[in-house]
This record gives structure tokens, C-alpha cells and sequence, in this order.
């Protein structure tokens, strides 16, 4: 299955989302998948939110937490779900804030998993 696919079948698979894309941890975007009449600044979300994953990831070892599997930022209108696939690279799964963030996240789980076998 390609990357785009995974990421359509995520964003569909829950009512509310806005948006996935994988993700280099450099900021990249690698694919996405933005649902349609939705617009979403996928350049600037890599460039904001990579930096949010490495200082997380930095702190999570100071502390010695393990390694870090996902990030949750929520604000006013949406949540950002990052889970990381492999060090280098992570899915970000944006929903409005009205969706059911639990089952979002069960389903970006299951997500990086497939995303993982295509690496």
C-alpha cells in the first residue's frame, strides 16, 4: 500500500479530520492527504511541529522517559496528533476539535504501522 493511501484511508476513517501527512523529521513532507474543500498549511505545520518532536524527544531523555510515540497539541479549533513512525519520520493527523480524538488516535496507530512496512 503507498504512503497516499495510507494517509487517504486514515483522514476518511474519521469524521471531522482535516488532514495527514507523513513527515521527515527534518520538516519534510513526504505525502499528504488533505481532505477535499479543507486547506492546510502542510509546509508550515513540518516546519512548526518538527521542532515540537525534538524538544520533546530531548526532554523525554533527560528524564529518562523512553522514547517518545506521540505528541498531542490541542488548541481552540483543532488537535495535532504526531506519532512517530521511526526515528526519522512521523505522521501528523490533524481533526478538528470537535472529533473523537481517542478513536483518532487508535487510527493513526494503526496507521504507522502500515506506514512502517512501506518504509
Amino acid at each position: 500500500m503507498a504512503f497516499r493511501e495510507i494517509l487517504e484511508e486514515v483522514v476518511a476513517s474519521i469524521d471531522g479530520s482535516i488532514a495527514a501527512t507523513l513527515m521527515g523529521t527534518d520538516g519534510i513532507a513526504v505525502e499528504q492527504h488533505i481532505r477535499d474543500g479543507q486547506l492546510f498549511d502542510v509546509e508550515g505545520l513540518g516546519a512548526e511541529y518538527s521542532k515540537v518532536i525534538d524538544e520533546v524527544k530531548r526532554a523525554s531523555a533527560v528524564l529518562n522517559f523512553g522514547d517518545v510515540e506521540e505528541v498531542v497539541v490541542s488548541t481552540a479549533s483543532m488537535d495535532v496528533i504526531l506519532r512517530l513512525v521511526t526515528p526519522e519520520y512521523y505522521i501528523a493527523f490533524i481533526v478538528k476539535n470537535s472529533a473523537n480524538l481517542g478513536r483518532a488516535r487508535y487510527f493513526l496507530k494503526k496507521t504507522a504501522s502500515k506506514a512502517l512496512k512501506e518504509i
